[in-house]
């Protein structure tokens, strides 16, 4: 029986992951060039699947909205050999994690009459909130929404999370790649035309020290590459505006037996992708091949989906979309 995997990171450990000030201060000052990334190590994050668009969400787990669709990751190796029991044993390890970070572009003027994209770190917002004096102190709280409440009620501010879900991912192995199509080559310090092959020890038998992955063959004439997944089906943002996420790499194992932060493998950050208010969002896309055959392959995480527009959730085409997922996972 495989071991349960782990949604994210033990509580606490997050200052370790993300030693940088996350504070509820000026946000102007947690501000990052968006082309920064860490390349003097072996490790490559690569964006298999990027965001576009997710609604706004609410305070409450009921009314949360995944960004969609939900980014996937890579993590390459450079100089890959699948021959060896080392870089096999890399892929493998369930001591990865990957951290993210929501970031908000803002553009201003820039030389040459075009923008200038800038990225703000965004963890948490101020919101304005109040409880009536006619309430009992059971009422609850909620937030201003016109002038004439605002005289009515007392005024109050409070920070609330941006950025909801889980921000912490552990990785998901696989011995071949699900979407070969739009699978990326693993880099390479010096050019190569031969590839490699795997033996046919590492065919048959994966590495002893692997933990949960799938283990069907693909039907194709070229060897099968393994990968190495991270993916965050559940984030969610609080506020419309455009945004970027930020992904970074560690080794959760060694953060955990030193309780000291550890250097960041490898990060990247996505293509912006905008949050929509509630009244203009579009609706919800299809889900690609990639995030069908990962949900095939065990990643139960993920909840595919066919395509259909805004307010199609409930009623007509609600029993047909569930039908047409269990069709697709049918297919193998």
């Amino acid at each position: 029986m495989q071991p349960a995997r782990r949604s994210g990171i033990p509580l606490g450990f997050e200052h370790l992951l993300h030693p940088q000030d996350q504070s509820r201060q000026d946000p102007a000052e947690n501000t990052v060039p968006p082309g920064s990334s860490t390349t003097s190590s072996r490790f490559r994050l690569h964006m298999r699947q990027q965001p576009i668009a997710t609604r706004a969400c609410a305070a409450g787990e009921k009314d949360r909205r995944p960004v969609d669709p939900p980014p996937i990751l890579q993590m390459l190796l450079v100089d890959f050999n699948p021959d060896s029991e080392t870089d096999q044993a890399i892929l493998q390890n369930p001591q990865y994690v990957v951290g993210c970070l929501l970031y908000s572009v803002q553009r201003s003027p820039g030389g040459g009459g075009g923008e200038q994209e800038r990225l703000v770190h965004s963890s948490h917002v101020a919101e304005t909130i109040r409880k009536r004096q006619r309430d009992s102190p059971n009422r609850g709280i909620g937030v201003l929404s016109s002038s004439n409440e605002q005289q009515q009620q007392q005024p109050n501010r409070r920070f609330v999370q941006i950025l909801s879900g889980r921000t912490h991912v552990s990785p998901f192995y696989t011995l071949y790649d699900p979407d070969p199509e739009t699978a990326p080559e693993y880099p390479r310090t010096t050019p190569t035309t031969t590839p490699h092959h795997f033996s046919s020890r590492e065919q048959g038998h994966p590495h002893p020290h692997q933990y949960r992955h799938h283990t069907h063959p693909l039907m194709t004439n070229t060897p099968p590459m393994p990968a190495t997944f991270f993916a965050f089906p559940d984030l969610s943002v609080r506020a419309a505006g455009t945004y970027r996420l930020r992904f970074r790499l560690m080794d959760w194992g060694i953060t955990a037996e030193t309780g000291t932060a550890q250097p960041i493998l490898a990060e990247v950050f996505s293509e912006p992708f905008r949050v929509y208010t509630s009244k203009d969002f579009p609706g919800m896309r299809g889900s690609s091949t990639l995030t069908w055959n990962l949900r095939k392959m065990g990643m139960m995480e993920l909840k595919p989906r066919e395509g259909r527009g805004k307010g199609v959730g409930k009623g007509k085409g609600k029993g047909k979309g569930k039908a047409q997922e269990k069709e697709r996972e049918k297919e193998d």
